[in-house]
């Protein structure tokens, strides 16, 4: 028995449990100030790269920031290219989010680690151009690269599982903002005309969709693969 098999007989006595306890504890990160910005920009910089490859690859730059305010720049398209491009995004960050809890029941942690480090690897040399987003970079690939480095197994599965539970909340959260976002701006008296109004259609049916899409991956992955684990 190799200490992965051996680990997970111990994580498992009590499955699904352990994987809610991770999903609990990052439910509790994305709360906590500072913490919650440097983990988040995973899932920025992952929905951010989608949709440069779709907006316009290699003419794109993305700016990562310490206030969560991320964005793509040069960026000219119209609403409606915008409103699919931002919806592949988060669609992509949705699809990732069960994959990695594929790669968790198969135990394969490793690829986890991997896949993120080589995604921030490629976004460093291809689209991030500011010093905090570089600096952020280098920091998160060092924290994923020590335990492979060091053949620490037990902290390699444990920031696997967290990371992977970390991307999942912060879809789910990112939906909920995303619908507060369009609430709030719906009533901002600069949008009480008529045809303001309609504009703000679109972005309502988006972010409903974007939030039940989210939800629904939650409960795809709770039903078909953290059960089963």
């Amino acid at each position: 028995m190799n200490l992965y098999q051996y680990l997970d007989l111990n994580l498992n006595l009590n499955h699904p449990f352990p994987i809610l306890v991770y999903l609990l504890a990052a439910l509790i990160v994305s709360h906590i100030p500072y913490i919650r910005v440097y983990f988040s920009l995973c899932n920025t910089l992952l929905r951010e790269v989608i949709r440069a490859l779709l907006a316009g690859g290699l003419s794109y730059r993305i700016k990562l920031n310490n206030d969560e305010a991320n964005r793509i720049t040069n960026s000219d398209h119209s609403l409606f290219k915008h409103t699919l491009i931002t919806y592949a995004g988060y669609t992509g960050e949705s699809l990732t989010a069960i994959g990695l809890f594929y790669l968790v029941s198969m135990q394969n942690y490793e690829y986890i680690l991997f896949l993120f480090i080589g995604l921030i690897g490629m976004a460093i040399l291809l689209w991030i151009r500011n010093v905090w987003g570089i600096l952020w970079a280098l920091s998160f690939v060092s924290l994923l690269a020590m335990p492979i480095y060091f053949r620490y197994d037990i902290a390699i599965m444990h920031i696997s599982i967290l990371l992977s539970s970390f991307i999942l909340i912060q879809s789910i959260l990112n939906g909920i903002q995303l619908c507060k976002h369009i609430l709030l701006k719906r009533k901002n008296p600069a949008m009480s005309g008529f045809l303001a109004r309609v504009r703000l259609i679109p972005a309502m049916m988006l972010g409903a969709v974007l939030l039940g899409q989210s939800v629904y991956t939650g409960y795809f992955i709770v039903k078909n693969i953290i059960s089963l684990y």
